[in-house]
């Protein structure tokens, strides 16, 4: 038995452009009628996510009309936002934006707890100006580790660059400065869940004992090759966001562990992949 999931949805990768570079305008038009479509399937979802979390490269250029785009579409989203920087957005830029959010002072992460719960969700910032991987500095590794200590219940570690390699040569590649420094912060200090985006596909791993994951993007995916010749390219996979329900077992339901039955364990987290766009309808059936 458990107690009612707290439902997080991700939302990552979202490129919303003017097309004033690049590809044309007709593909920046794709990629909001595609955000606008993950918008509206959120805002009816059987269970309301007490929180969309955007997990960065929300905008593809870091420029003011991109952002000015961005804010117009978020606001057909009826569920409240909490957005985080990629290497494609102006941290500044988000940050006056989106100016509800507690910043933190020189960096664009914060810490908050998701109203009505004990579910603290921690947004770090791993940009870096002009670098298109991922960063962390001493002063948001001692940050994020006081944030983690000083949370209550189920953790949330959201951030775009996923801490850890993931097989995909060509995207591994562009590296991630302080990584092994950010692993051991999360080795001594480990939250309920990391959630990360920048590789627009889904993607599932531990970091010691914290589970880890990457959410799928709105706009094309990286495509999928393990290869060492693997090169650059994208795919049209269906696009789609996260679900992390996060739960309290009130039971220990595994009868081989008799001397844990009956005790309330540690929150978990449960991640869902909800398609959009190519997906389709429910159907019912018979059981």
């Amino acid at each position: 038995m458990r107690s009612e999931p707290v439902v997080l949805a991700q939302l990552t990768d979202t490129h919303v452009s003017v097309g004033d570079h690049g590809p044309g305008q007709a593909y920046w038009d794709e990629n909001a009628r595609r955000l606008r479509t993950a918008l509206r399937s959120l805002n009816s979802e059987s269970e309301p996510p007490a929180v969309v979390i955007g997990t960065g490269d929300l905008v593809e250029c870091g420029k003011q009309p991109a952002y000015d785009r961005l804010v117009e579409i978020m606001g057909e989203l009826v569920l409240p936002f909490w957005p985080l920087p990629g290497n494609h957005d102006s941290p500044e830029l988000l940050r006056s934006a989106f100016p509800h959010m507690p910043w933190a002072d020189n960096h664009a992460s914060w810490a908050q707890v998701v109203p009505g719960t004990d579910v603290t969700v921690i947004g770090l910032d791993s940009t870096a100006p002009g670098q298109p991987g991922g960063h962390v500095d001493l002063e948001r590794l001692d940050w994020l580790a006081d944030n983690i200590e000083a949370a209550e219940g189920a953790t949330i570690v959201a951030m775009h660059h996923p801490p850890f390699l993931t097989g995909i040569d060509w995207m591994d590649a562009a590296g991630f400065k302080g990584m092994e420094q950010l692993q051991e912060v999360l080795l001594a200090h480990p939250p309920t869940r990391v959630i990360a985006g920048h590789y627009h596909r889904s993607i599932v791993t531990r970091v010691g004992s914290c589970p880890a994951s990457v959410g799928i993007s709105t706009t094309l995916h990286v495509n999928l090759d393990l290869s060492n010749a693997a090169v650059p390219a994208v795919i049209n996979d269906p696009i789609g966001y996260e679900l992390h329900c996060v739960v309290q077992n009130s039971v220990v339901q595994n009868s081989v562990v008799q001397n844990t039955v009956g005790r309330n364990s540690a929150p978990q987290v449960i991640t869902h992949t909800r398609y959009i766009d190519r997906a389709s309808a429910p159907q019912p059936i018979q059981i």
